[in-house]
């Protein structure tokens, strides 16, 4: 069985210089919660309002990621990425068939978010994980320290960081959601991996220079 290990960090601008912290995971298994949505799409507001009044005690790590296959239709959605479109179609199984908004629980699709999600797994977390993030201007430097349950599961097991920003507003003037004001939170602007936890050196993995909010 493969372990993936997802850790979020949240981008704050204006960043700090020299800002260092220390984040360690629960002791129960949260659930990949991912949310695929973009600004020209008439149907995607709702989605992602119900992304942002998620309870923080949910039991989920929320990320939302914005597509670009709909810039098309006479909007360019600031926050879209051809690599989340590209990891869309792959999580459907390569098959291409991709719609939005589309919300995946752990991998799979999960049409019933309109009616909440699924009790919160009691399961314990099958490994401990424990990263220090030194940011400077421009970066962030992570060094990761995991331990296994079991060790063998280590091996199979895949670490994955994603920087995801909040409060983000958009004033949209062309297209489906045109002269509305689109308001976004767990919006991921980098993801990096996979990385073997078991052999992790504190390395400038995400570039912040690349994340500035596009106004």
């Amino acid at each position: 069985m493969r372990i993936v290990l997802l850790f979020c960090c949240v981008l704050a601008i204006p960043v700090a210089d020299a800002a260092t912290c220390n984040a360690v995971s629960g002791a129960s298994r949260n659930s990949l919660l991912e949310l695929y949505t973009s600004e020209g799409c008439s149907s995607c507001p709702p989605a992602d309002r119900w992304l942002s009044h998620l309870p923080d005690d949910a039991g989920v790590v929320p990320l939302a990621f914005h597509v670009d296959y709909w810039d098309r239709l006479g909007w360019r959605d600031p926050f879209a990425q051809a690599a989340f479109s590209q990891r869309q179609r792959a999580r459907n199984n390569g098959t291409g068939w991709v719609y939005t908004p589309q919300v995946m629980l752990d991998g799979k699709d999960y049409r019933a978010w309109q009616r909440g999600l699924p009790a919160r797994s009691t399961a314990p977390a099958p490994v401990r994980l424990a990263l220090t993030l030194a940011q400077s201007t421009d970066r962030l430097d992570v060094q990761a320290d995991s331990r296994f349950d079991d060790p063998a599961a280590g091996h199979e097991a895949q670490l994955y960081l994603a920087l995801t920003e909040n409060r983000l507003d958009s004033e949209v003037t062309a297209g489906e959601n045109a002269r509305r004001v689109l308001h976004h939170d767990h919006v991921v602007r980098q993801l990096a991996g996979p990385f073997d936890p078991r052999r992790w050196h504190c390395r400038p993995v995400l570039s912040l220079n690349r994340c500035v909010n596009p106004s």
